[in-house]
C-alpha cells in the first residue's frame, strides 16, 4: 500500500526523475523473485493452428463447439495468419516443461498467441509422435483424465465418453483428449508447480511435427483457453509451490539466433532490460492487446493512428510470429515510408541506410534500429549489392478490427513482462549486453532455444507473400 501512495505522489508531483528511480529500484527487487527457463531457437514447419473444434461423445449431444479463442476474435482469421507468417519465416524458439508426478519433461514452444499446453500421448502411435518424447499418464501418480472441456476438473469415467480436440494446422492436423495433472515450468529445483488442465495429443500428422525440434506447446495466451483451468501461467499465478511473488512473466530474445534467449516466471530480470518498464493495460481481452499511439520513421509521425480515434492503433505481443504484420494499409505507407517502395524484398547497396523504426506506448517512444526490422545477404549478387527483406507482412481483418502483430523482431529489440492479473504489459529496451551468470534466487528462467526454417522447405510452401518466401543464407534475425 506505502509503494502504490508513494508511486502517486511522486506521479502526481510530476517528479519524473523520482518516480523512474522508484519504478527502477523496484524492478531490481522483482529481479530476485523470479525463475527463467533459457530457450532455444529451431527451424520447422508452422505450428499454428488454424481452427480448432471440440467433438462430443455420442452418449451426450452432439455438436461442434466453438472454442474461446474463435469467438473472441474469428481464431481461423487470426490462426490462418500467423501460420502465414510461420511458413514466410519460421524461426521458433522452444524451452522445457514438465508435467507429471514423477515430472515428465517436455521440449515445448512458448506461445503468447494461444491458450493450451499440448504434448504427445503415449497413446498415439503416429509417425510423428514415435519420434518425440510422449506423456505417459499411467506414469504419473498425480494425472487425472478430463471428460469434457466444460467440466475441467471432473474426472472421465468412461474412457469411450470423453471430448475429442480436433486441431486443425495451415500444414496438417492432430487430434487430442483432456488430462489434468501437475504441471511445473522452470528448471529442476528452481520451478513453479500447479495442478492444471491439458491436451495429449493422440494423433498428430507428419506436418508440422515430425520434423519439429519441440515436443508440444505451452500457450501463454492472456484469456483464450477453453476454461481458466487450462491457463497455464493464469494457474501457476494464482496456485503455485512455491508461491509466486508477482503473477508475471517476462520474455527476453537475443539479436542473433546463437544469442541467450529466456522466458522468466514470477518477476522480471533488471539486468535485461536498459530502461525502467513503461506499463500498459491491456485494450481487450483475449490476447495480449494493446493501445499504439502513434507509428514513426526516423521520429517523424505517419499520422496512422488517428483515424481509428480514440480506439487509436492496436497491437498484440506475439511469440508465435517470426514477423511483424498489420493492416494492408498502413504496412504499405510503412513500407514506402522504410524505402520499401514496392515490396519487402528488394535489391539494395552494402552501405545503404535505412531508417528506424517506431512505436508510441503509454506517451513513451519505442524506437527499432534498422538492423531490428531488416535481414541482408549478398549472395547471388555481384560486388556492391545486396537483398534486403524487410519483417514485415500486410494482412487482412483478423475479425478484431486493424490489428498489427508485434512479433520476434518486436521481441527482439524489447523486453516485454505480461501481467495476468493487472491485465497490463511491460515496454522497455532490451540490454543486450547483460551477463549470463546473474545470480537469481527464486527467478525462474526458462532458457530458450532458436530454430529457423530450412530453406528448402520454406520455397515449398505456396501463397506465401511475395518476396518474402525464403530466409537469407546469412540472416541473422
Amino acid at each position: 500500500m506505502f509503494q502504490a501512495l508513494l508511486a502517486s505522489a511522486l506521479l502526481a508531483s510530476g517528479d519524473a526523475v523520482a518516480l523512474r528511480a522508484f519504478s527502477s529500484s523496484k524492478q531490481e527487487a522483482l529481479s530476485t523473485e523470479a525463475f527463467t527457463v533459457p530457450l532455444h531457437a529451431a527451424v520447422g514447419e508452422s505450428y499454428s493452428a488454424v481452427s480448432k473444434r471440440n467433438v462430443r461423445s455420442q452418449h451426450r449431444q452432439i455438436s461442434l463447439l466453438e472454442t474461446s479463442e474463435g469467438s473472441m476474435m474469428g481464431m481461423e482469421a487470426w490462426s490462418r495468419m500467423r501460420a502465414e507468417a510461420q511458413r514466410v519465416h519460421a524461426l521458433q524458439y522452444f524451452g522445457e516443461v514438465s508435467i507429471g508426478t514423477p515430472p515428465q519433461t517436455f521440449k515445448v514452444i512458448f506461445d503468447t498467441g494461444s491458450g493450451h499446453l499440448m504434448v504427445p500421448s503415449v497413446k498415439c502411435d503416429s509417425a510423428a509422435c514415435a519420434v518425440h518424447k510422449r506423456f505417459q499418464a499411467n506414469q504419473s501418480k498425480t494425472s487425472m483424465p478430463i471428460a469434457w472441456a466444460d467440466e475441467p476438473t471432473t474426472a472421465a469415467t468412461d474412457e469411450n465418453d470423453r471430448d475429442t480436440m480436433v486441431v486443425n494446422f495451415a500444414m496438417g492436423d492432430a487430434v487430442g483428449q483432456y488430462m489434468r495433472d501437475q504441471v511445473c515450468l522452470g528448471q529442476k529445483d528452481h520451478r513453479f508447480c500447479a495442478v492444471a488442465d491439458f491436451v495429449e495429443m493422440t494423433e498428430e500428422s507428419d506436418n508440422p511435427f515430425k520434423i519439429a525440434k519441440w515436443d508440444g506447446i505451452v500457450g501463454l495466451g492472456q484469456s483464450v483457453s477453453d476454461a481458466a483451468e487450462f491457463n497455464i501461467f493464469g494457474v501457476l499465478a494464482s496456485n503455485s509451490t512455491p508461491a509466486m511473488k508477482m503473477p508475471v512473466f517476462a520474455v527476453y530474445l537475443g539479436r542473433n539466433v546463437e544469442d541467450e534467449a529466456e522466458i522468466s516466471f514470477g518477476g522480471v530480470r533488471a539486468d535485461r532490460m536498459a530502461e525502467a518498464l513503461t506499463w500498459v493495460p491491456v485494450y481487450e481481452e483475449g490476447y495480449w492487446q494493446f493501445q499504439i499511439e502513434d507509428v514513426t520513421v526516423d521520429g517523424k509521425s505517419l499520422g496512422l493512428c488517428k483515424k481509428y480515434g480514440k480506439r487509436q492503433c492496436q497491437g498484440v505481443l506475439d511469440t508465435g510470429s517470426s514477423l511483424m504484420m498489420g493492416p494492408e494499409s498502413d504496412l504499405s505507407m510503412m513500407l514506402k515510408a522504410l524505402t520499401f517502395e514496392k515490396d519487402t524484398q528488394m535489391d539494395c547497396k552494402k552501405d545503404q541506410k535505412f531508417p528506424s523504426l517506431g512505436f508510441t506506448v503509454g506517451g513513451k517512444h519505442f524506437e527499432m534500429e534498422p538492423d531490428d526490422y531488416i535481414d541482408r545477404t549478398s549472395e547471388g549478387h555481384t560486388d556492391g549489392l545486396e537483398s534486403c527483406w524487410a519483417h514485415l507482412m500486410p494482412v487482412r481483418d483478423t475479425g478484431r478490427g486493424p490489428i498489427f502483430v508485434l512479433g520476434m523482431p518486436f521481441l527482439r529489440a524489447f523486453y516485454t513482462v505480461y501481467d495476468i492479473k493487472e491485465k497490463r504489459i511491460g515496454l522497455a529496451k532490451a540490454n543486450h549486453q547483460a551477463s549470463k551468470n546473474t545470480t537469481k534466487s527464486v527467478l525462474v528462467e526458462t532458457p530458450l532455444v532458436a530454430v529457423r526454417p530450412d530453406v528448402e522447405a520454406s520455397n515449398s510452401t505456396s501463397n506465401v507473400t511475395k518476396g518474402v518466401n525464403a530466409t537469407p543464407a546469412n540472416a541473422t534475425k
